[in-house]
């Protein structure tokens, strides 16, 4: 284009020669200026449609020079074919689209054909000249024209083809991560003042199992289906996208509330979507735009409240946290105008009830006294009638979920104070969400000591069921300890329970979910309690134990060494402190059944120990004596619980081979590769130990699962000297049958 102007100015001068009437070069220059700028406002445009207008006006200002040009000229028509041929070549690459070629073309024509029309016919050689230009016009003109029109469309295709691949999601049909940041990027850009928008995050729910259990043809189905109702339940407008692997991103024309209630709308639309084990399900995280931020720190807000939704039980809608914890501002009811404490509990307004508190007590079982109360959160109508937990503690998309936690808080330590001993820890459950949250230990401990309670006595509960980052967790507890409130993880045994938890968080109490105290080892019907207490002792932390339903669970806590307990059996939750007489009573029984068991048991166990002992010992006598190891130990193998009957020496290796026993018959199953027991070393196990410990004592040990036979075993052990030096001789009996006693919690 810049080149055409050269050549009009050329053609420009070039008329001045001819010494006939012209229009004034001024004008004719002007027209070559307009070409000009006209040349460098191509690259700046922003469209194609400004483009293809800037390339019209170019073909028709040229026209019109062109006009002036050949103004009082003997033979204009000689003059402006060979022009207009060129300025005909020349404007087919300004022809982007295929809207432009059209529209640019026909005007071109349109204003070139009264041009050539009104000027004079040529004559004599003149007229062949021009006829020869125009019939090298026409066909040059038709073949350059459509030449570049069809390689200008078939570019035109293949970019616009790219370009809706390099932003489409070719399995779902969405745009993919990245046009959706640039189409967000550029909404945001363009919003009016006041306007709101809102982003949502989805993530199905399981993807992987799905994927891993049925294969990726079935997740592929089950991605499309849920592209399929996104495309079906949300506006023209609105901007959808597959953001990589499960999860898809929504930015919605609507403020925070409107939109968890679309979000909500989808959930409940893809909970309908089928897969081979169920229905399908999605969790959902919201967040309004807040003016001046980035598109990205609005998508982090959605995903964080899209992690709790998961955290939380996953198949739900989560909105945005506050940017800060607000402080918890509560409205109570049943306080006294003098400023005194109040005969009844407070309760606070939550959307049509109150909020009340309940107690349930902790006793310690060594100390057979209340030593701290578990504040328990209830709803209760104007009525009287308690509000269903489904419904008090139900999601509310729409609103910040740590608002009804921090407010219980709150609420809790106020009636704390009014109703529970000086002495007695309070303890508060805290979702991870209000436990990680910046700014609130120091804002809980101003709400403690605002209500006379000083941290120390407050014992935050972790729910441990719920999930959350243990690193986070593990920063926060380091904080609230700074303010002296005690750490405590609850449902230890449900949920995300694991060690590693715990020996990086380091609560002081570890609360044992129900179930564990109902646990029991399978085959021998033992329960596991007094070995999990133990192993929480040696971590260095004090051991609760809920759900204390029954006499036999509260002796069975009592026998375990449990520090304290918890449950129906010790003190329902209730609105007041019951006093703790009978409670007292029922812990002194536990202590007075264990100590009147603790020796009958002991003699059951060494009644059914015995006759293996003195077996034992007969068949060592015999041994030494000479008498072959399977004849030695014959009548010992007989005995209904012998496994087997083995000599090791001083390293614990097996010397010679085993004589099996009766019960050596019943099979080992899965532990085969491990069944047979020569060339293993046994002198790290107690039975060797303490056989050395006592040389010539019978020793027996406490029940152990046994590597060889995979069931519960005793074994029976004695150290003695023999010609070839140290060993230890013995049996393993098979301590699986559930008639046969165990040793007390303390012996094993």
């Amino acid at each position: 284009m810049a080149f055409t102007v050269v050549a009009f100015i050329a053609f420009a001068c070039a008329r001045s020669l001819d010494a006939g009437p012209a229009v004034p070069l001024v004008w004719r220059l002007a027209c070559a200026i307009v070409l000009a700028l006209l040349v460098v406002a191509i690259p700046r445009t922003k469209s194609t449609w400004v483009f293809g207008g800037i390339g019209v006006a170019y073909t028709l200002v040229l026209l019109a020079g062109l006009a002036l040009n050949v103004v009082g000229l003997a033979e204009p028509l000689l003059w402006a074919l060979p022009a207009i041929v060129v300025v005909s070549v020349c404007a087919a690459p300004l022809w982007l689209t295929p809207a432009h070629f059209w529209i640019g073309t026909a005007l071109f024509y349109a204003a070139g054909t009264p041009l050539l029309l009104s000027l004079p016919d040529p004559r004599g050689d003149v007229s062949v000249v021009c006829w020869m230009w125009i019939l090298i016009a026409v066909p040059t003109s038709a073949v350059f024209h459509f030449g570049f029109y069809w390689f200008r469309r078939n570019h035109f295709l293949l970019e616009d083809r790219l370009a809706r691949l390099a932003a489409t999601d070719p399995l779902t049909g969405l745009q993919n991560r990245r046009a959706f940041l640039e189409q967000a990027a550029l909404r945001l850009s363009k919003l009016d003042s006041g306007a709101k928008v809102s982003a949502i995050f989805l993530d199905i729910d399981y993807f992987k199992s799905l994927n891993d259990q049925f294969g990726h043809a079935v997740g592929d189905q089950a991605l499309s289906d849920v592209a399929r109702v996104l495309k079906e339940l949300t506006a023209a407008a609105d901007i959808v996208s597959r953001i990589g692997g499960e999860e898809f991103a929504l930015l919605h024309d609507a403020a925070l509330r409107p939109a968890a209630q679309l979000a909500e709308t989808l959930r409940a639309a893809i909970g309908r979507i089928a897969r081979p084990d169920g229905q399908l399900s999605a969790s959902f995280g919201v967040a309004e735009y807040r003016p001046g931020e980035s598109v990205m720190a609005l998508l982090d807000r959605a995903d964080e409240a899209l992690l709790r939704a998961k955290y939380s039980g996953r198949n739900r809608v989560c909105a945005e946290r506050a940017t800060l914890v607000d402080p918890v501002r509560l409205t109570w009811s049943h306080v006294r105008e003098d400023g005194g404490a109040a005969s009844q509990p407070i309760r606070q307004q939550w959307d049509d009830f109150w909020l009340t508190s309940h107690f349930q007590p902790l006793y310690s079982l060594s100390h057979q006294k209340q030593v701290g109360f578990e504040a328990l959160l209830r709803g209760e109508r104007e009525d009287g009638a308690q509000v269903p937990p489904v419904e008090l503690f139900s999601p509310k998309p729409f609103t910040d979920q740590g608002e009804l936690d921090r407010t219980s808080h709150a609420l809790h330590l106020s009636n704390a104070r009014r109703l529970i001993p000086d002495d007695a820890w309070v303890f508060l459950n805290i979702l991870p969400a209000t436990f990680v949250a910046d700014g609130y230990p120091d804002q809980l401990a101003e709400i403690a000591q605002s209500a006379g309670i000083p941290p120390e006595r407050v014992v935050l509960e972790l729910l441990e069921s719920h999930g959350g980052s243990v690193d986070d967790m593990s920063r926060a507890a380091g904080q609230y300890r700074d303010h002296g409130f005690l750490i405590a993880v609850d449902d230890f045994g449900a949920g995300h329970s694991n060690l590693d938890r715990l020996l990086r968080i380091r609560p002081d109490l570890v609360k044992l979910d129900g179930e564990l105290i109902r646990a029991k080892s399978p085959g021998a019907d033992q329960p596991i309690l007094p070995k999990l207490v133990s192993l929480l002792h040696q971590a260095g932390m004090l051991v609760v134990v809920e759900g204390v339903e029954t006499t036999e669970q509260l002796i069975l806590a009592v026998e375990s060494n449990v520090d304290f307990a918890q449950g129906y059996l010790l003190g329902r939750p209730a609105p007041s402190v019951t006093p703790p007489d009978a409670v007292h009573r029922r812990i002194d029984h536990a202590f007075d059944v264990i100590a009147e068991g603790r020796a009958h048991q002991h003699a059951l166990f060494e009644s059914e120990v015995r006759p293996y002992r003195q077996a034992l010992d007969a068949g060592v006598d015999a041994w030494l004596k000479g008498v072959p190891l399977n004849d030695a130990f014959y009548d010992l193998a007989q005995m209904e619980l012998c496994i087997s009957c083995f000599v090791l020496d001083d390293t614990g290796r097996q010397v010679g081979h085993e004589v099996p026993g009766r019960a050596s018959v019943i099979d080992g199953g899965s532990l085969h590769p491990v069944a047979n027991p020569r060339d293993a070393r046994w002198d790290h196990r107690p039975y060797f130990r303490n056989a050395v410990l006592r040389p010539g004592v019978p020793i027996t040990s406490s029940p152990y699962l046994s590597l060889a036979s995979g069931r519960p075993c005793i074994a029976v052990t004695v150290a003695l000297q023999s010609a070839t030096g140290r060993c230890v001789v013995g049996a393993e009996l098979d301590w699986s049958l559930q008639r046969l006693p165990w040793p007390t919690a303390e012996h094993w």
